[in-house]
């Protein structure tokens, strides 16, 4: 639930600044959907279960949400960075 609220609210974000900077909202809206997602998928079918493996050695509650949630945080990471390329203020 909270990762479907973040990637919403990211692709929100990615659609606004695009229209304040007169891009094509649609395109970057998807893009920042993209930006957040693909991250997602990738560190959850390579590092999480490995993560899980050691939780379930060692369970507590901090590492168990660390494992649970890292994939939010990843992927808000990467959209930030991808944010930032991409609406880059042009040089005059």
């Amino acid at each position: 639930m909270i990762g479907t609220l973040t990637a919403f609210l990211i692709t929100y974000w990615y659609y606004k600044s695009a229209q304040a900077m007169g891009k094509n909202p649609l395109s970057s809206a998807g893009l920042g959907f993209l930006a957040y997602l693909i991250p997602c998928v990738l560190w959850t079918v390579t590092v999480t279960p490995g993560l899980r493996d050691a939780v379930d050695h060692n369970p507590s509650t901090l590492s168990g949400l660390l494992v649970n949630y890292a994939y939010i945080v990843v992927g808000a990471a990467c959209a930030i960075g991808i944010k930032l390329k991409h609406f880059k203020a042009p040089k005059l």
